[in-house]
């Protein structure tokens, strides 16, 4: 007898294991499903591409710069002077009338102190800064795919518990009719359970409604209808976070995705910081030329090669104090991101907390609403004896049956509340369980 009790324990386990995995592996199909149809995910994913084109942009800036030119002016007045000429005076042009030039011409940065290379490590925080904001995205989406999941089997539960109440009602007024037919009841007791089956079928229809909406909202999310997707034997059940508060937070530090989003953040101004400071410095470039044009002694219409080869020291010595303008700037703003970073933190404590003492308080109200239930049950119990020995009222029975209503509801929405209370901790924690 106690080997069967035993091997029939050790079958509820395994059920629930396998119902829980079972429940496991539908929201992660659910999750994958969303992210991979996600038209906003794929809208980041496609301008993160353009990270690559901007970093390529920017090594463009260590390559020479070529252009070619083609110019024509028409100048007059021009200058003349009469001079003697084997003895003979002779009129002499220094510049033609139309004047010719074309040439191609070649710069090239030969060192610029460094601030190519720091753009560069800026422009790479700000392609992570977006890799990041990705999977924030993704994330957010994941837990509301969630929410809308449990949500879903929350409802599910609560319709059939409803439907039970409906059965009951009916059951009563079975025996309040028969009560009627042997002269104990009135018609205004029937009339009374009418009414209160009426509701009872109400309330069934709003929480279908209910359903429908989430239904409608998870397959807009999923692309594809998510109706048939859910079992109807799912369990509010989540298994993801930490146990303690110092465990979730120290967590949450360490992956907290909008956290990890504010500290990138950091890194890019930091950066605009530094370069901001190196507005100041010198640039060294090269350049040359080489080409054709006229003007040329002694004979002006000819068009000629030219060439010329240099080097350029741009050295900035007064410029509005701009430079030092921007940096206080770039300060500014990088100071204003660590509060925000700290304003963070502070939230995701006291959210953590917040979930932690509504877990608290779930389970202590659960533990009463389960003992309630159990004496709700043997009340209905007592009164539908009561009733049919004559000895109580119909409104002994609709009493007990509201009791019970409750009891079973008020259980049901403590292992909500508490579910979405873990879940927000997995949020905030950054647990990705897909």
């Amino acid at each position: 007898m106690k080997i069967n009790k035993l091997l029939i324990i050790v079958c509820l386990f395994l059920g629930n294991e396998v119902l829980a995995q079972s429940s496991e592996q539908v929201l992660s199909k659910l999750i994958n499903q969303a992210l991979e149809y996600s038209p906003r995910v794929k809208e980041q994913q496609q301008l993160l591409s353009t990270g690559d084109y901007r970093i390529k942009v920017q090594e463009t800036g260590l390559k020479p710069q070529v252009s070619g030119d083609v110019s024509y002016s028409r100048v007059d007045p021009i200058a003349k002077a009469t001079l003697p000429v084997n003895g003979e005076p002779r009129e002499i042009q220094f510049q033609p009338h139309n004047n010719y030039n074309v040439g191609v011409s070649a710069s090239y940065v030969i060192y610029d102190w460094g601030r190519f290379k720091e753009g560069v490590k800026k422009t790479v925080l700000e392609i992570q800064q977006q890799t990041g904001g990705i999977e924030t995205l993704k994330h957010t989406l994941a837990y509301q795919v969630s929410q809308l999941y449990y949500s879903i089997i929350y409802l599910q539960k609560a319709i059939v518990v409803q439907q039970d109440q409906v059965k009951l009602v009916q059951e009563n007024g079975k025996i309040i009719a028969d009560r009627i037919k042997s002269g104990d009841a009135l018609d205004y007791d029937a009339v009374q359970v009418q009414v209160r089956y009426k509701n009872a079928e109400m309330r069934v229809i709003d929480l279908q409604g209910q359903l429908e909406r989430q239904y409608i909202f998870l397959s807009s999310l999923i692309g594809s209808d998510a109706r048939k997707l859910i079992p109807a034997n799912a369990e509010l059940q989540f298994a993801y976070g930490k146990t303690d508060l110092q465990s979730a937070y120290n967590e949450a530090i360490q992956n907290n995705v909008d956290l990890k989003g504010l500290l990138t953040k950091e890194s890019v101004l930091a950066q605009e910081v530094k370069i901001s400071g190196m507005s100041s410095l010198p640039t060294l470039a090269a350049n040359a030329s080489v080409g054709v044009r006229n003007g040329y002694l002694p004979d002006i219409s000819i068009l000629r090669p030219n060439s010329l080869v240099g080097v350029k020291l741009s050295i900035p010595i007064y410029t509005g104090k701009r430079g030092a303008y921007n940096t206080q700037i770039a300060k500014i703003n990088l100071d204003a991101a660590k509060q925000v970073t700290e304003s963070q933190k502070i939230q995701i404590s006291r959210d953590l907390e917040n979930a932690y003492n509504d877990i608290k308080v779930a389970s202590q109200k659960k533990e009463l609403a389960a003992s309630n239930i159990y004496q709700a049950e043997y009340s209905l119990k007592l009164a539908k004896k009561r009733l049919e020995n004559g000895v109580s009222t119909p409104f002994e029975i609709q009493s007990a049956e509201t009791g019970l209503e409750e009891a079973k509801f008020n259980l049901l929405q403590y292992d909500y509340q508490a579910l979405l209370a873990k879940l927000e901790i997995g949020r905030l924690s950054g647990v990705k369980f897909w």
